[in-house]
């Protein structure tokens, strides 16, 4: 038996507990809505499984390669736990964010309902919790007797070992004196052996030295003899140091034969290695940080990744320890659907995991290449298009401005030409930090003020906070040496932001396209404040816009119809120290392209219009009215996204969750209910929209609003085609119980007038228009006797004459001459 849980990181959400909000010293937690829940009996064990499925806010799977997973619990009872990493059991393939979880039995020692349960997921000494499920445990009223206690598997699983350790130990001791001497002898004899075996080898090694293991024959000597001295309580003593043992010969085999060292600063010191050496690294800032990795010697400079070394040769990086990419570097993908356009937000932190902080380069092609070619070719997790360049002078000259990479100038900037006012060069000084200097500035200068990394941007979008003054005003002379378009036009952008604690946010847009328009600077500047940068530049993008993560491009090409990503000579990389060729990466790139590819094959087809008449906006849950109001407008913005002359389509579910509603006052029906509703684009041009909704269990409840972009409220009221309405007509005192209703250009008058005059008088006015004018009909008195006349006037009149006064029941329907009213109230 199995229930299948799904987390998504970074969007689950619930309400604190009074407890956790330090209100009141209750705990109890809201589950709401929450569709994750597990129901067992008490006796269970092991078959009880969970499947649990955990992805990102953006629905890419969560990677759980090298996670170790535990399950965490407070029984019913509230005193015992549940603390398990032992029964997690990961697929395949890590990387789909999927495992499951066998329950163990003494998860199910008390019934009821858990207090708390959640999984843990650890990976190295980082770790995240999922939200909690419902963990309910029916008691088992046939077979009684479990006690309940708290299980800890790293405990459970220790004591389980030293259990199974004394009695084997017991079981040595009830045998023969003889036999368990002959035992140990036997034991040690071949173990001497293995050891001498080892020396013979460890002899030709210079690593090995006569003290390492005079040390090992000590420790046997005194081991044997124990043995001879019949001191056999010590024979767990004996284990111990036999494991101890090996493991020593074997390490120093290991480094006898290939040299180990720490960390790579290790390396780097020792000038004793030479040309064709092959040496490992068990950590790259420190011992097993998951960077460690096999180098081999070489006297010529490598092509691939290298260290160079203090002796002066290079370290060749030719296998793989870990990730190949900065985990801590992540990325979304968002519509943004007012300005009909796919955007890119990259979260750069300053420092990575082990504090070291996480520098750019900026690399020189020669052979111009795409930037995903570059990403490819040299592992790394960002790369972007790289220097802003303009063409300026006679000729259209192509100028790029100071490129300063490693604390090394890689191309200089003309002095002899003027590069505009607003384009600036960025130095990214040695502790990250980023100074803005004017373009032209001599790239010696900014080396001398400590410049690691520089390239040229075309204009500030954000300084201090505040959109700059490059963010919204053209300058045609500017724009005319094509220093990043006119800031008024929207184009495809890409910008880097910093945030206040050193955080960088790197921001691109698609546009040019049917599906997407751009941004203009000042839409792109207000990103980056929403974003919480204090400072942001406009970089190289347009047409050769490209966004890489871990060797994947993620936003759209622009080139050859979307195939080619344009070849560049400057790319703007961050590469993780260790990155290397090697199968993972290729396959970790192959995920991200299919990722992509997956992503663009679905986004638009079921969120919005693209290259279709029809999209699904999908359920919405309203609340009240402001959500409903919010969703009107969100339809509003879908309708930006269609670019059919014809019309297009949105279609979903909606839910209203709440009492009088405006949908509710519409049709008449004032209760919750689910709504099918169908949003209707008809003009193409953005100009006119209506959206209809229509009851899922009574397809006769329909009201619909209409959108007109030319009116202000853009949505008019709610309307309801086919439903009665009620008329608000003026009547005299002599009108008793008047009811007036509409249903299209039918019209019913109910009511009692006590007549008073034997003459025509007005009792009702206000009334809809009849179609013809004067159409009399006899009225009856309370003893049916008495008669009356009375008729409906072109002038919305009730008229009435009776020569007896009495009190007169009127039930009267008629047509009126309007026909149907198109009138629709904003």
């Amino acid at each position: 038996m199995a229930e299948v849980l799904h987390y998504v990181i970074g969007k689950d959400y619930r309400p604190l507990t009074m407890l956790e909000a330090k209100t009141a010293n209750r705990s109890d937690i809201d589950y709401g809505n929450n569709p994750n829940w597990i129901q067992t009996r008490q006796y269970e064990d092991s078959l009880r499984q969970v499947f649990v499925d955990i992805v990102h806010e953006d629905g890419s799977a969560y990677d759980l390669t090298g996670c170790n997973v535990m399950f965490s619990g407070l029984m019913p009872d509230g005193t015992h736990r549940v603390l398990d990493n032992s029964h997690a059991v990961f697929y395949a393939d890590p990387t789909t964010g999927k495992f499951r979880f066998d329950m163990p039995a003494p998860a199910f020692a008390v019934a009821g309902q858990y207090k708390q349960a959640f999984f843990r997921i650890f990976k190295g000494y980082k770790n995240v919790a999922t939200l909690e499920f419902k963990f309910e445990v029916l008691a088992d009223q046939v077979i009684e007797g479990l006690v309940p206690a708290d299980y800890i598997s790293p405990l459970t699983d220790f004591l389980k070992t030293i259990n199974e350790k004394e009695d084997n130990f017991i079981k040595n001791l009830n045998k023969k004196e003889s036999d368990a001497e002959a035992s140990l002898q036997k034991a040690v004899n071949d173990f001497t052996g293995k050891i001498q075996d080892l020396m013979q080898k460890l002899n030709a090694s210079a690593t090995a030295t006569d003290a390492e293991f005079k040390t090992l024959q000590i420790a046997f000597d005194n081991l044997q003899q124990e043995i001879k001295n019949e001191d056999f309580v010590k024979r767990q003593d004996f284990n111990q140091l036999k494991d101890k043992l090996t493991n020593e010969v074997k390490e120093m085999a290991d480094l006898a034969k290939n040299k180990a060292y720490l960390t790579v600063a290790d390396m780097k010191k020792d000038k004793s290695l030479k040309n064709g050496d092959v040496v490992r690294t068990l950590g790259y800032y420190g011992y097993n940080d998951g960077d460690g990795a096999v180098y081999q010697i070489k006297d010529s400079h490598p092509e691939d990744y290298h260290i160079r070394l203090d002796n002066g040769l290079d370290a060749e990086q030719i296998n793989y320890k870990d990730n190949n990419y900065y985990d801590e570097i992540g990325y979304s993908i968002a519509r943004d659907h007012p300005n009909h356009t796919t955007c890119y937000t990259v979260t750069i932190p300053k420092n990575d995991w082990h504090g070291n902080l996480i520098m750019p380069e900026m690399n020189y092609h020669q052979e111009w290449l795409s930037p995903n070619e570059w990403a490819r070719k040299y592992h790394t997790t960002v790369t972007l298009n790289g220097d802003a360049s303009i063409r300026i002078g006679p000729g259209e000259t192509y100028m790029n401005g100071n490129i300063i990479s490693g604390g090394k100038i890689i191309h200089q900037a003309d002095a002899s030409k003027q590069y505009p006012s607003r384009m600036k060069s960025l130095a990214i000084m040695s502790d990250r930090s980023i100074r803005e200097y004017q373009a032209g500035t001599s790239a010696e200068q900014m080396l001398k003020d400590g410049a690691q990394v520089a390239f040229t941007v075309y204009y500030p979008l954000v300084k201090n906070g505040q959109k700059s003054g490059y963010a919204n005003s053209d300058n045609d002379q500017t724009d005319n040496l094509r220093a990043g378009g006119r800031v008024t036009e929207h184009y495809p952008s890409l910008g880097l932001g910093e945030k206040p604690d050193g955080t960088w946010i790197v921001i691109g847009c698609d546009g040019r396209s049917m599906v997407d328009d751009g941004l203009t600077a000042d839409q792109f500047a207000q990103k980056f404040i929403d974003a919480g940068c204090v400072n942001a530049w406009r970089m190289d993008g347009g047409g050769s816009t490209s966004i890489n993560i871990r060797e994947s491009k993620i936003n759209k090409n622009m080139d050859d119809n979307g195939a080619a990503d344009r070849k560049l000579q400057f790319t703007f990389d961050i590469r993780k120290p260790t990155a290397a060729d090697n199968a993972n990466s290729l396959a970790m790139s192959k995920i991200g392209e299919e990722k992509m590819n997956l992503y663009s094959s679905i986004m638009y087809d079921l969120k919005t219009f693209y290259e279709s008449d029809t999209a699904i906006y999908g359920y919405a849950k309203i609340n009240n009215e402001d959500e409903l109001n919010n969703f009107l407008n969100g339809i509003k913005d879908r309708l930006n996204e269609s670019q059919y002359v014809n019309g297009a389509k949105l279609t979903g579910i909606l839910t209203i969750k709440y009492w009088r509603s405006s949908v509710a006052a519409a049709t008449g029906v004032d209760v919750p209910g689910d709504f099918a509703y169908v949003f209707t684009c008809t003009g193409g041009h953005h100009n006119h929209g209506k959206i209809v909704l229509t009851s899922l269990t009574d397809p006769r409840i329909t009201c619909w609003k209409q959108y007109r972009k030319d009116q202000d409220p853009n949505w008019s009221q709610w309307m309801s085609d086919g439903r009665t309405i009620t008329i608000n007509a003026n009547a005299t005192s002599e009108v008793q119980d008047l009811h007036v209703t509409q249903n299209g250009g039918t019209v019913q008058v109910d009511c009692k007038v006590n007549t008073n005059s034997n003459t025509w008088k007005d009792y009702i006015t206000g009334l809809p228009l009849p179609g013809f004018d004067n159409q009399r009909f006899i009225i009856y008195g309370n003893d049916q006797t008495k008669i009356g006349f009375a008729t409906i006037s072109r002038g919305g009149k009730l008229t009435i004459r009776a020569d007896t006064n009495d009190s007169y029941a009127i039930h009267y329907t008629y047509l009126t001459n309007t026909g149907k009213d198109f009138t629709v109230n904003y």
